[in-house]
């Protein structure tokens, strides 16, 4: 191919970078590995020099790991490909670099805690699916910053006021419940992602305690006054940087998918069964119990998936009527969804109702020493 007079520089160049980027990457002798392997070279290099669309593929192979050099789990990517020399691994490798392209981009934890951007995001995603979602939660963390000394009840109120979300006097007895879906918060953009992060703080507090809200971010404040700018200032960059990704994340990937979904519609909804456990998950839309992940794995772990199905079997009575789960993982833009009595029937490996799983999972908590 380097010699055709039918190939046009440019080609050739880009072919021969993208062969010199897989061979440092690779070992010089993966082709040569590779065939003896599996009796031919990947076909991309075979038919790089008579096909264009085989140069291109190979061409944007090398340049995905390229991009992404350094990204949270390329070095495994690249191992696995070097030393698993099947045509379906260079195909699953090839896949995976593909979503790792669609990512959200992690920062280092000293740049913005990623609990916390995890936080601020769930808050940004409550403000656009409802302009006035309940301010409970970080209710209950200006209270334990009270407890600590740090008084941020006035700054929290001048950030809800220019929110127009009214904070309420008093935790509600059932998490609201409306038609859905609507439009969602007006805020400027900057402004509502600076309170998320602020509104995150707060939740972290009533979450962890006084003495951690003193620890954190939020202890600078103790024994002296505070201002909703003072709040709004503990967003660091990388964090608004995060969220402002997020937030086109959520306008281009999930809230169209939510769109027709048109029913009850619940934010942060707990169930009958969090008297027993302390539970709350992220949205309910018109029957889809949805948990929102920020991590920067692409992995669907056990944990998760037991996560959202616990929540669905906390709701004893059904009122939520809830019929579908979902995962969306954010750093990536997917929505994973299962149907709930099918996935129920195909872990027990019969067929099981929902309902009868609620009763048993009733039954087992009832029974635990620590329930009650």
């Amino acid at each position: 191919m380097a010699s055709s007079p039918n190939v046009r520089p440019a080609r050739r160049d880009a072919v021969l970078w993208a062969l010199g980027q897989l061979e440092r990457r690779m070992g010089p002798d993966w082709l040569e590995r590779y065939w003896e392997s599996a009796g031919h070279v990947p076909a991309e290099v075979n038919l790089g020099s008579g096909h264009v669309a085989a140069s291109g593929n190979l061409v944007d192979l090398a340049l995905r790991y390229h991009v992404l050099d350094g990204a949270l789990g390329i070095g495994q990517v690249q191992r696995d490909m070097r030393n698993d020399l099947r045509d379906e691994r260079r195909c699953h490798s090839a896949l995976q670099l593909e979503v790792a392209a669609l990512a959200v981009p992690g920062v280092p934890r000293a740049d913005a805690d990623p609990g916390t951007v995890g936080t601020a995001a769930d808050w940004l995603l409550r403000f656009l699916i409802c302009p006035q979602p309940e301010l409970h939660l970080v209710m209950g963390g200006a209270a334990a910053c009270r407890n600590a000394g740090i008084d941020v009840a006035p700054a929290l109120a001048g950030i809800a006021g220019a929110l127009g979300v009214p904070l309420p006097a008093w935790p509600p007895e059932r998490v609201q419940v409306f038609t859905g879906p609507v439009p969602g918060s007006a805020a400027d953009p900057g402004l509502l992602a600076r309170s998320c992060w602020a509104l995150a703080l707060l939740t972290e507090a009533f979450r962890a305690g006084p003495m951690i809200a003193a620890r954190g971010p939020l202890g600078q404040f103790r024994g002296g006054s505070v201002a909703g700018d003072d709040l709004l200032g503990l967003a660091p960059p990388a964090g608004l940087t995060q969220l402002a990704a997020f937030r086109h994340v959520f306008d281009t990937a999930l809230l169209p998918q939510l769109a027709a979904r048109t029913g009850p519609w619940a934010l942060g909804p707990t169930f009958a069964g969090s008297e027993l456990i302390k539970a709350d998950a992220d949205l309910i839309a018109a029957g889809l119990l949805l948990v929102l992940k920020t991590s920067a794995k692409l992995s669907l772990g056990i944990t998760d998936l037991l996560q959202v199905i616990g929540y669905a079997l906390l709701d004893f009575d059904d009122d939520y009527r809830i019929a579908e789960l979902g995962i969306f993982t954010a750093r990536y833009g997917y929505l994973a969804t299962w149907e709930l009595g099918g996935l129920l029937s195909e872990l027990a490996g019969h067929e099981i109702s929902a309902q009868s799983a609620r009763d048993e999972f009733r039954g087992f908590l009832l029974a635990c020493p620590a329930a009650g």
